[in-house]
């Protein structure tokens, strides 16, 4: 009986292999859970860079039909 208290080795061992494993798989979703965030963000930046565009082309539409409009009440005066 005195042989079987405590903690064996190969208990010991496969303990010490199971938090290896662990911490490699915590560590492979980090780096998978990084390249979905940069890919997000990416996406992010070219909608931003894409709603920025047409901003530009609104203001522009928007400054041509203003003058338009204020050559056409010039006329009707």
């Amino acid at each position: 009986m005195a042989d079987k208290v405590g903690a064996s080795h190969s208990s010991t061992a496969g303990g010490a292999a199971g938090t290896a494993a662990a911490a490699a798989g915590s560590t492979a979703a980090e780096v998978a859970g990084e390249a979905a965030f940069n890919r997000q963000l990416a996406a992010l930046t070219a909608t931003s860079t894409k709603a920025a565009e047409r901003d530009v082309e609104l203001r522009v539409v928007t400054t041509e039909l203003s003058t338009v409009k204020k050559v056409a009440d010039e006329r009707v005066q």
